[in-house]
């Protein structure tokens, strides 16, 4: 049995997606049985290809919301899933923008690629599904998107929690209490704020109002106003008293009974 977190992206937002100083391919999380790429931005494809990860061995695509640093690559990973459209394969969950599109903001996957999915289903805030051998539900955000969705997985070794892009709101601590990983799209250094997004002291107020904190947080879609971001996982450390890491292209995160690892592959930008 394995559960992988796989990184192809430690930033996010206009500015590290137009310049590439910080990647914005996503994430991947691996099981067993599913495969899933989270939110592949732009440059997912050419990340898995510098970091060796073998993009038909995806079965599962999932959108949190309809901006381009999160669904860009979309449509090569539905490619890859069904193998260059020759297979109906796959599943594609996301927030009903992304899938069905609504109002201005239009679907992010054509109906061309959505007609060789098995499953292309929206999901909303509280709403569950299975894939695979794993159960994922939909969480909240308060972003641009009005229907943008994070999540939590849970796995064979634990739950895993992703934020999404979101300003901070009680609903979080309520939705992530207990998850064993928590991924934490923090945009911006200690009180700066951007609206939508998380800071670092919102993250410590999230992770300090949990009853259960998670063991890991991990610093993820970064702005390039993240300066130092070790330097900033260490002060979001010393306020919560749980092991914190930032996002980069490379970092695996392994999780096991009762303990997880890390490695880093350094590729180049």
């Amino acid at each position: 049995m394995r559960v992988e977190i796989i990184f192809l992206s430690s930033g996010g937002g206009r500015w590290a997606t137009i310049t590439q100083k910080k990647a914005t391919g996503g994430f991947r999380i691996h099981t067993e049985k599913l495969k899933m790429h989270i939110d592949p931005g732009p440059g997912a494809v050419v990340r898995m290809s510098q970091i060796k990860i073998n993009p038909w061995n995806t079965n599962t695509l999932f959108i949190s919301h309809c901006h381009p640093d999160h669904y860009t690559d979309g449509e090569i990973i539905v490619e890859a899933i069904t193998y260059g459209m020759t297979k109906k394969r796959g599943v594609f969950i996301g927030s009903l923008t992304a899938v069905e599109g609504f109002g201005e903001y239009e679907r992010v996957i054509s109906n061309y690629h959505k007609s060789k999915l098995e499953l292309a289903k929206p999901l909303y805030p509280g709403e569950e599904i299975k894939i695979y051998d794993c159960k994922i539900k939909a969480t909240h955000t308060k972003h641009g998107d009005p229907f943008g969705i994070g999540f939590r997985l849970e796995t064979v070794f634990g739950e895993i929690g992703y934020t999404s892009d979101t300003e901070f709101f009680p609903k979080l601590i309520e939705d992530f209490d207990g998850v064993r990983i928590l991924i934490a799209n923090i945009v911006r250094e200690k009180n700066k704020k951007v609206r939508g997004h998380l800071n670092s002291n919102n993250a410590i107020d999230l992770i300090n109002s949990m009853s259960k904190k998670p063991e890991l947080l991990i610093m993820n879609h970064m702005g390039l106003n993240m300066k130092n971001p070790k330097k900033e996982a260490e002060y979001i450390s010393e306020n919560t008293g749980i092991d914190v890491i930032p996002a980069e292209l490379g970092l695996k995160i392994e999780l096991l009974n009762g303990k997880y690892i890390y490695k880093l592959k350094k590729v180049k930008i």
